[in-house]
């Protein structure tokens, strides 16, 4: 069978373009003339008898054959990385990256304290951690732009394998002294008569809160909107709003007593899980497994976990 490869130049050249969104973009972070990456994109273009973008005015859309070729192309350059980490390893140069992406919440608040825990084992091992809405995460971890993703989900995602799953507990945060803490729990249909600080559409949180909405026949008209939980909690601070989070989200703040929160009682807005998620075949470097292995013992309880079994590579 005739074997058919790409050049890893028009490749890079390719995914330069389809990050940046546009040839002349391209050209200025490879520090070549525009025409260069034009004659690659075209030679990719001509070898496939596709079409890898649309080409507006205002730049480069890439299609849907040109997502698959991206895909594939963030694929080899995550394997080529994991090989070269692992004969670095093998010579005692043990250095690598592990790529996060996070929804909004726990994995800005609570991810870098645990980076810097397992650093104290393995100061070899670097993180890199992009936050970005909950629903684009898995998309991240399919395409090979990161090597763990943690977000919010209430179903199961193609491609992706949960390597640990917490229940995302939701509760309304506020003040100290809110009417509201009277209450022991509370049901969604009490909120529309407090100010309300909310995630903005796109967050898992709020396309499901939504739902919950529909089905009581309510609506939630925030008074505030952020992609930030700490905005939100800034702003419960001084009066009657309250937030919903995970209480994972703000488990620092309910700890100094600056916040208190009270749980939700509603079945579909407790469904969801705080997911740490990996490719469902694309093998991990050692230094994503390591992480994921201290995470899965450092984790709190109840929690729940695929059949997936991480190889036990010894932890030095």
């Amino acid at each position: 069978m005739k074997r058919f490869q790409f050049d890893s130049t028009a490749l890079r050249y390719f995914l330069t373009v389809v990050d940046t969104g546009s040839v002349n973009g391209a050209a200025a972070r490879l520090n070549v003339v525009s025409s260069a990456v034009s004659r690659q994109i075209a030679g990719l273009e001509q070898r496939l008898h596709n079409q890898l973008f649309e080409r507006h005015p205002k730049g480069m859309r890439v299609t849907e054959v040109g997502r698959i070729l991206a895909d594939h192309a963030r694929r080899v350059e995550a394997d080529a990385a994991r090989t070269y980490a692992e004969i670095d390893g093998q010579n005692g140069r043990y250095t690598q990256t592990v790529k996060i992406a996070g929804a909004p919440g726990f994995a800005a608040c609570a991810l870098p304290r645990k980076f810097a825990a397992f650093q104290a084992e393995h100061p070899s091992i670097r993180f890199s951690l992009h936050i970005l809405d909950a629903g684009l995460v898995s998309e991240r971890v399919r395409s090979a732009q990161a090597d763990i993703g943690v977000t919010y989900s209430h179903s199961a995602e193609k491609d992706i394998a949960v390597i640990y799953s917490h229940p995302a507990e939701i509760v309304a945060v506020m003040r100290p002294g809110h009417p509201l803490a009277a209450c022991e729990s509370l049901h969604i249909t009490q909120l529309p008569a407090y100010p309300l600080a909310l995630p903005e559409g796109g967050s898992a949180l709020r396309q499901v809160l939504d739902m919950a909405c529909s089905l009581y026949n309510i609506t939630l008209s925030p008074a505030f909107t952020s992609n930030l939980p700490d905005a939100a909690y800034q702003y419960v601070l001084t009066g009657d709003a309250v937030t919903l989070c995970a209480r994972l989200t703000a488990a620092d703040h309910l700890e100094t007593g600056r916040l208190i929160c009270r749980p939700i009682n509603d079945a579909l807005l407790n469904a969801g899980q705080l997911q740490f998620q990996t490719h469902a075949s694309r093998p991990l470097s050692d230094a994503a497994h390591r992480f994921l292995r201290f995470i899965r013992s450092d984790a709190p309880q109840p929690v729940s976990y695929t059949h997936l079994t991480l190889p036990t590579k010894r932890i030095v």
